[in-house]
């Protein structure tokens, strides 16, 4: 119990008190050993381990201070590994959120669109997205700068009259123009 305690203190970062009950666990595992060496109740013989800590048995007390930082050692690894299982289990669960029909991520269709420089790839890819969630990722694009919306229309020449909207944006179905599938 009191290890599982340590490793929880450890990844909720209460560091402090983590070694404190660290040293306790530490303290009652060697008040265990002690009582069997002996072959006696452990309730019996755990004034003669605090009398050996007090007289500082040198051998003694590296024995237990090399126990103890061993110890958090291990709690520390257990707890990183704890925190970084999380992590994995936090961002495939955040992926499968995303995950679109046909298992598609958005997230990663949009990159490869955006890494070939391919708009017809990016318009196929929007066209396949819940709309919603289309114009929320080219909303996101828009506002990071990867996509210009009407760019041709800002490079026209003066007096020049823009095209109908952008081509990207329009490829998007708006919820009204969802085509009758029932049958």
């Amino acid at each position: 119990y009191l290890v599982i305690w340590c490793i929880d203190l450890e990844v909720e970062e209460k560091c402090a008190l983590m070694e404190q009950v660290a040293h306790q666990t530490i303290v009652m595992q060697f008040i265990l050993e002690l009582a069997k060496s002996l072959k006696v109740d452990p309730r019996a013989c755990f004034r003669q381990f605090f009398t050996k800590i007090k007289t500082a048995d040198r051998q003694y007390m590296e024995g237990f201070n090399d126990e103890l930082e061993a110890f958090k050692e291990r709690v520390r690894g257990r707890a990183k590994l704890r925190i970084e299982k999380a992590m994995k289990e936090y961002e495939e669960e955040e992926r499968k959120k995303r995950l679109g029909p046909g298992g598609l991520d958005p997230v990663e269709e949009l990159q490869k669109c955006f890494d070939v420089k391919d708009v017809q790839m990016l318009q196929d890819a929007i066209s396949k997205m819940d709309p919603t969630d289309a114009k929320y990722h080219m909303q996101r694009c828009i506002d990071s700068g990867l996509w210009v919306p009407n760019s041709k229309a800002s490079e026209a020449k003066e007096g020049e009259e823009a095209g109908p909207g952008d081509p990207l944006l329009e490829a998007v179905p708006k919820m009204g123009d969802e085509k009758d599938v029932s049958v």
